[in-house]
């Protein structure tokens, strides 16, 4: 994984943290987010750790740009806030999880596994942050289809759209109208807010997000 953190001190203790891991690897650090697509060009990561504030650039942009132009590199926040503009805004850039830096040591760790595996990773305490958000949100939805929903109802167990159609036996680019019909009829904009909105709505269970085997 590359390691994108400028606090010096900070991110050789993250490093060493993973270090300790025997399936994991940091392949590269770096200390400016205006450097991370070179980077990224070079190391050809599986993962990327990325700190939410850096100098250099926007990270909201850097990793918006980054997802376009390498989709196939999983994008991990770490961040030391809790707010829900900044997992939304990152979330919406491509993010695949938010990671705080309080959160316990194993945390890191088990969201990289995550990431690694094509899921969705979300500290436990920002899963309850927008699931009370979610909860508290008086907007009016449209009402999903029959069909809608059990896309979504396989969204929250973590599948991804290939296997979404697979179970489904429809195809996947189905798939991906049913999901962008959701997003425009709850009016969000990533996955894990529409997972975490169904949630809060009772519509499905609460297992998903926010646990290393969840996803969105």
């Amino acid at each position: 994984m590359l390691l994108a953190e400028d606090h010096h001190v900070v991110r050789a203790a993250i490093a060493s943290l993973l270090g300790k891991e025997a399936d994991l690897e940091v392949v590269g650090e770096i200390s400016e987010a205006s450097g991370l697509l070179d980077a990224v060009r070079v190391v050809k990561p599986d993962v990327l750790v990325l700190d939410a504030h850096m100098p250099g650039q926007k990270v909201i942009e850097a990793a918006r740009e980054l997802h376009a132009r390498h989709p196939e590199v999983a994008v991990l926040i770490l961040s030391a806030y809790n707010r829900r503009e900044y997992v939304v805004g990152m979330l919406g850039a491509g993010a695949c999880g938010y990671v705080l830096k309080d959160d316990p040591p194993e945390a890191l760790p088990a969201a990289v596994r995550a990431a690694r595996a094509g899921r969705q990773w979300l500290s436990p305490r920002v899963t309850e942050l927008l699931v009370k958000s979610a909860s508290d949100d008086e907007r009016i939805v449209e009402e999903l289809t029959e069909r809608e929903q059990e896309v979504l109802r396989l969204m929250s167990t973590g599948l991804r759209n290939e296997a979404i159609a697979d179970a489904l036996d429809i195809t996947e680019q189905t798939v991906k109208n049913h999901v962008r019909s959701i997003f425009g009829k709850l009016g969000v904009e990533t996955r894990v807010e529409a997972v975490l909105y169904a949630i809060s709505q009772g519509w499905v269970s609460p297992d998903t997000p926010g646990s290393e085997e969840g996803s969105a």
